[in-house]
């Protein structure tokens, strides 16, 4: 398996698959895929399945897939979930990230002036960094929504820190 931990996420999680993504891990969605194409695919391509139903979990355990079966709520609950099963890094690495939408690395911008047309003309004056999805084109930059990300990952760390002394009494 590789070093760093791929996933497959349930039609019911989709949110999760676009924070996988951000913090540049290798993350598959597909709202429309059936537990045994999930269990199969996960199989075919070591992915870690990641789902709220206890019936896809068990049967990706019993197919020798690992799962985490998560049943929080919160965000950032369920992110440190994950890191402590699966030992994801809780920040974003720019150099690693993938677009929210189809899971392609996105490539910085080399010369904001090649997505000039792309993006509002307040945030191309505002920002020097871009990033874009060679795939569907999307460029992303770090805009006043970065605050929030910030914070639920902060949040995310805190929380990873009481699962693992949690985890250590035991």
């Amino acid at each position: 398996m590789s070093s760093e931990p791929k996933f497959i996420v349930d039609n019911m999680l989709g949110s999760i698959a676009r924070w996988l993504r951000i913090l540049g891990y290798d993350t598959v969605y597909d709202r429309n895929a059936e537990d045994w194409a999930i269990v199969r695919r996960a199989q075919l391509e070591e992915r870690i399945i990641i789902t709220k139903d206890k019936g896809l979990h068990n049967r990706a355990l019993k197919n020798g897939v690992r799962s985490i079966l998560v049943w929080e709520e919160d965000i950032a609950d369920v992110l440190a979930h994950i890191a402590v099963v699966a030992g994801i890094k809780l920040s974003v690495d720019f150099d690693k990230t993938r677009c929210p939408e189809d899971n392609t690395p996105l490539i910085k911008v080399a010369g904001k002036e090649k997505i000039k047309d792309k993006v509002p003309p307040r945030v191309f004056s505002l920002h020097e960094d871009f990033w874009e999805c060679p795939r569907c084109g999307k460029v992303y930059w770090i805009g006043r929504h970065w605050r929030q990300i910030e914070k639920i990952l902060g949040e995310a760390r805190s929380k990873l820190e009481v699962y693992k002394l949690k985890t250590s009494l035991r």
